[in-house]
């Protein structure tokens, strides 16, 4: 089953990043993977994974080379505010 994932990328100010590169890294040996989308004017990016990913599988979030995580990949939305 895929999972469908929300992310919004906030400033330090806590005001959104419009068009910041948001990486999302699947962990995984053989079955891991990254996909990469870019912020709207809300500070929102949506992704969608392959079917094959665990519910248990943990992610990590990069934010302009900062990293947020572990998460759990049936969060389903995260937000991440830069430090």
């Amino acid at each position: 089953m895929s999972h469908s994932l929300d992310v919004y990328a906030l400033d330090r100010e806590g005001k959104p990043l419009t068009g910041a590169r948001v990486k999302i890294f699947i962990e995984g040996i053989l079955k891991g993977g990254t996909i990469i989308e870019y912020t709207d004017g809300d500070g929102h990016a949506e992704f969608e994974t392959a079917d094959d990913y665990e519910s248990s599988r943990n992610i990590y979030i990069y934010v302009r080379e900062q990293s947020f995580g572990p998460y759990n990949i049936s969060g389903g939305a995260y937000t991440v505010q830069l430090e």
